[in-house]
């Protein structure tokens, strides 16, 4: 009923509130006593009533079901929805001001069906009532039957012409797949190999983890077979990736085919916060100008219209619309989910608890296909679902809560802030990292009050400003609940206190559970990187099923002797040992730096370890020093500083950083990567807890908590150079554990032959010198023993 009875036009301004957005509980609850109320009353009243009636279209006939609040029966019967408001002067005006608001045309359509079935025409009434005193207004609803007939008839066409341009859409979708081409005229060794997998996977509707090295052309490998299947399936695709700034090689693509006359739409999403022009994101018609009347100042901008014109929808389209026409960029981008072909964006519009996608694709009446999902990058997908799915609660915000408090004279507030103290200190376990089990009921008891407080005091307009610390407070509360509603195996709650302080946490250990049920929105589903092994590990990272997914891993499309791969085990890198091997690290960099000119990447496995070396290097080359995480136009700026060193340069960055992964350095020069080190997680309570949750699981949480997250940020590191044919470069890794057995297994299939200790050098020099077809020279010795440099 409510899908049905929507405006057949959408006017009016972003963010408007009726007073609605209330927790389901509170409106269910007011709702049940109001009818128990009632009932007593009045014996004639029923509550619920069900009423279903079957309307015939043009070309489709419809069912219309749903539930009306009450009935007051007798001769001249009447039928009332409740509406249960925060802010009822502002629900009140709307209702003046909108003859086909919601809650009115919902109405309407019950007294509708009412008449049809019942033969008789009841009185139509609004119940509402004021959330926060319950007191309540009757609001009656005119009714005229012939004009709410003709409306009934125009929301029907209406639906029938968007079910008939949706399969217009499909129509297209698929005459696309047949125009769709491999957009380069001669594809890479292996490359071929990688679409048909796709292909293949796909259409047995088998989920595909796919490892690829950076040279190969993965992007196009794999969105091309990814397009050809769903478009001719009239679905879309949904690329996601963990930047914005890798989305790049995806628009490329498309762009290649649009310059040939493939009319694909491409939507390129950016987040909320990105798009934004004002100082503070309040998407509320009273905060926002561009909110403003939206709807109205969209239609008579003929948007759509430009559409047409244009194929790639991206955030530059969409500020051009905002400056001309005053309205939200962000907004647009949204509102063109459903017609898109291809779908660009971050993994949160997918893979978070607020994930938005599925709104915005999904018609409530319309059924649409299945999109496929491309996941790029596919190593980060689960760290960051760790991270979204993990929230916490200090005491020390619980504390500045109480200051304000105190600032304000906020008795009742303060009263609920020392309830939650309270239940922190109640749990006081001994050790200062604990496991533990909270009541679910003691956090509800919070929620109750702090959600009664923020509905005495929330103004007629209806919501609260986010910086409201009662609002505040609730949302951490709410976000704890919700969090560890979906299990506590994966999400176990802790205690802790660290650095003066005592934090609540709900850390996701695992995402597996969480991930898998997610895809089942997907028709096909491809995550692809050049770091995905070993497969047992990302398999069930990512949420994929063992027996349903296909795990593939191509190897370099270049010759092997194009890299010069050597692990160095003399060197000691872990936290303890490292001190005494800096002056060994730093002559080892410097001195096969010297063997060839050109820039070379030093990756170390923390900023620390880098400063102690980089005072070591000495004034032989110029250094370029990463110094903390990079926004993209420096990442650009580094690129920039790289292809113009002229003479031998050295560029220390960290594992993991924004140097070491998601940037393309194709004729660059890159000369080297050293590894200093693997870049092994610190160990703390939630790593610990991981390891044995996955012990339990695996039989072996070390490699899963420790040695996979760090090799997978090592290999990645080293895949900066040799991105072409032409290009060659050395690897150097130092430390001994990269010969470790789990070590190893992350590592791709053509480094080695049987086993890593092939790549250990006799003579690091002469074997560096052959390799770039110079002299030997000399061995070195330091004060700790050997080493044959």
């Amino acid at each position: 009923m409510r899908d049905f009875a929507l405006p057949i036009r959408r006017i009016g301004s972003l963010g408007r509130s009726t007073g609605s957005a209330l927790p389901l509980e509170v409106g269910v609850d007011i709702h049940e006593r109001l009818q128990m109320r009632l009932s007593s009353e009045d014996s004639s009243y029923r509550s619920e009533i069900p009423l279903s009636l079957a309307l015939t279209g043009k070309s489709y006939e419809f069912k219309i079901r749903g539930r009306c609040d009450g009935e007051f029966g007798g001769d001249k019967p009447m039928i009332e929805e409740i509406k249960s408001s925060f802010g009822l002067p502002a629900l009140k005006k709307a209702l003046a001001n909108e003859p086909d608001h919601p809650y009115i045309l919902q109405l309407k359509m019950y007294g509708f069906i009412y008449s049809k079935k019942k033969g008789v025409t009841p009185k139509l009434q609004l119940r509402l009532v004021d959330s926060r005193t319950l007191e309540e207004d009757v609001w009656s609803v005119d009714y005229d039957e012939i004009g709410f007939q003709l409306w009934v008839q125009d929301r029907l066409a209406q639906i029938e012409e968007n079910l008939l341009r949706y399969r217009a859409l499909i129509k297209t979708r698929k005459s696309l797949a047949k125009q769709l081409f491999f957009p380069f005229s001669t594809p890479r060794k292996n490359q071929s190999e990688l679409v048909d997998a796709v292909k293949n996977s796909l259409s047995r509707g088998r989920k595909l983890l796919l490892q690829a090295p950076t040279g190969l052309g993965k992007t196009a490998g794999v969105l091309y077979p990814s397009l050809l299947e769903a478009l001719s399936k009239g679905s879309p695709v949904v690329y996601i990736a963990p930047k914005n700034s890798q989305f790049k090689a995806a628009i490329d693509l498309a762009r290649m085919f649009q310059k040939k006359r493939v009319k694909l739409k491409v939507l390129v999403l950016t987040s909320k916060t990105k798009a934004c022009q004002q100082d503070e994101v309040l998407c509320q018609n009273s905060s926002c100008p561009l909110a403003v009347n939206y709807y109205d100042k969209v239609e008579a901008s003929g948007a759509k219209l430009r559409d047409a014109k244009k194929h790639l929808w991206d955030y530059a389209y969409f500020q051009k619309l905002s400056d001309a026409f005053e309205i939200c960029p962000y907004e647009i981008g949204m509102e063109r989910i459903p017609e898109a072909d291809l779908i660009i964006c971050d993994y949160n519009y997918v893979f978070s608890p607020r994930a938005n996608f599925f709104d915005r694709y999904l018609d409530p009446i319309v059924p649409m296909t299945k999109p496929y999902l491309v996941i790029d990058e596919a190593h980060n997908l689960y760290e960051r679902v760790i991270e979204n799915y993990s929230v916490q609660i200090k005491l020390s915000d619980l504390k500045a809560f109480l200051e304000h408090c105190k600032a304000s004279d906020d008795q009742r507030f303060s009263r609920i802030v020392n309830r939650a103290i309270g239940l922190m200190a109640a749990i006081n376990p001994r050790p200062t990292h604990a496991r533990i089990e909270l009541k679910r009921e003691a956090i509800q008891v919070l929620l109750d009050e702090s959600m009664a407080l923020l509905l005495s005091r929330w103004d007629t307009g209806g919501l609260p400003l986010i910086d409201d610390p009662v609002f505040q407070f609730y949302s951490q509360w709410s976000d704890l609940h919700e969090i560890t509603e979906i299990s506590q195996e994966a999400i176990p709650l802790i205690y802790k206190r660290e650095e003066g302080d005592e934090i609540l946490k709900a850390q996701c250990i695992d995402p597996h559970s969480i991930l898998q049920p997610l895809y089942a929105q997907f028709a096909g589903v491809v995550a692809f990187s050049a770091t995905l092994k070993p497969f047992s590990f990302y398999r069930h990272m990512s949420g994929f099923e063992e027996e349903a997914t296909d795990a593939i891993e191509f190897t370099s499309p270049f010759p092997r002797t194009n890299k010069k791969i050597m692990i160095i085990p003399q060197v000691e890198t872990n936290y303890r040992e490292r001190s005494r091997h800096y002056d060994r690290i730093a002559a080892i960099i410097s001195r096969v730096a010297s063997l060839e000119k050109g820039p070379y990447l030093v990756f170390f496995s923390s900023y620390g370890f880098l400063r102690e070396v980089e005072k070591l290097l000495g004034e032989d080359f110029p250094l370029i020093t990463q110094t903390s995480a990079l926004s993209d136009s420096a990442v650009r700026n580094f690129h920039r500083l790289i292809q113009n060193a002229q003479e031998t340069t050295l560029i220390l960055a960290v594992q993991g950083g924004s140097l070491s992964e998601g940037i393309d350095f194709k004729g660059a020069g890159i000369k080297g990567v050293f590894i200093v080190g693997p870049a092994v997680p610190s160990a703390s309570f939630e790593r610990k807890m991981m390891q044995e949750h996955f012990d339990k699981r695996e039989g072996d949480g070390r490699a899963f908590a420790y040695v996979y997250p760090a090799m997978t940020r090592s290999v990645q590191a080293a895949g900066r150079i040799v991105r072409d044919e032409i290009e060659r470069g050395v690897i150097v890794l130092m430390d001994p554990r990269f010969l470790q057995d789990s070590f190893q297994a992350t590592m791709p299939e053509d480094w080695f032959e049987t086993s890593a200790r092939e790549l250990i050098p006799q003579h690091i020099l002469s074997e560096t010198r052959a390799f770039w077809d110079v002299e030997k020279r000399p061995s070195i010795e330091s004060d700790e023993g050997p080493l044959d440099l």
